[in-house]
């Protein structure tokens, strides 16, 4: 094989290796939780799993998700290995086309002449390898930079879904959640019996089953202002239960109220 064709193989080869190191990365989106949703109905929305949803925003409980808050969608593509490899053939062909034509013309000339077509041959291939891979440098630090701009916009939204989804579980006024609820009738009891373990002290909490609020019910007072749900929790207790101590009692029991 002659030096012409070695070196034009050479040079497809890089190239070919440049290239199929590039990848192109899109930010995640996010999803706002509405009333009704669940985890896996968000997921089959996105053609994903539960995990992916999980991983990806470190949920603590994949059964517990909020109204209105969001959920971070991943999704990535990379070139195809495909393209890249007949990408790659289809320069290493042109390369070697190259050098055998001008290897011909070069036998069938003088030897003088085949001399200097041999130096022109050579000369022309280093000209090429050398654009060559500059152009491939250039896509690699381009595809770097593609990489670094998509990461920063992912961690530039990540930071965004957290602060909306503290907001969300703020109270609008008055001080925190708790606070509200003593003052608007709760006791400390029906809060640490009740509350904490059925929606961990967030007002808009809708579990899988469609249950929401402070109290998880379906009935009216389990949304509203924390006003409005402490009051439908302490009437609630007493006309089922008797007394906010009996409906207390009765949840410690059975796990349920």
């Amino acid at each position: 094989m002659s030096k012409v064709k070695q070196t034009a193989l050479a040079v497809a080869g890089v190239a070919s290796v440049f290239v199929a190191g590039t990848s192109i990365v899109n930010a995640a989106s996010t999803y706002t939780v509405k009333e009704g949703d669940t985890l896996s109905e968000v997921a089959n929305k996105f053609n994903m799993t539960v995990d992916d949803l999980v991983k990806s925003n470190n949920l603590k409980d994949a059964n517990m998700i909020f109204v209105d808050q969001k959920i971070e969608v991943p999704d990535s593509q990379s070139v195809a290995e495909t393209d890249v490899d007949a990408s790659s053939d289809s320069a290493a062909n042109d390369a070697a086309s190259l050098a055998m034509s001008q290897a011909a013309s070069s036998a069938a000339a003088s030897s003088a002449a085949a001399a200097s077509s041999a130096a022109a041959a050579s000369s022309a291939a280093a000209s090429q390898a050398a654009a060559q891979k500059a152009a491939a440098s250039e896509a690699a630090v381009s595809a770097a930079a593609t990489t670094t701009a998509s990461a920063q916009q992912a961690t530039s939204a990540t930071t965004s879904t957290a602060s909306t989804a503290s907001s969300v579980s703020a109270p609008a006024a008055g001080g925190s959640v708790k606070a509200q609820f003593l003052a608007n009738g709760g006791t400390e009891a029906l809060w640490n019996s009740v509350v904490m373990p059925e929606s961990g002290g967030n007002p808009n909490a809708v579990s899988p089953n469609g249950y929401q609020g402070l109290g998880q019910t379906k009935e009216g007072w389990g949304t509203g202002s924390v006003a409005s749900q402490t009051a439908g929790m302490v009437n609630y207790a007493n006309s089922r239960y008797g007394s906010v101590q009996n409906a207390t009692a009765f949840r410690q029991a059975h796990g349920w109220w």
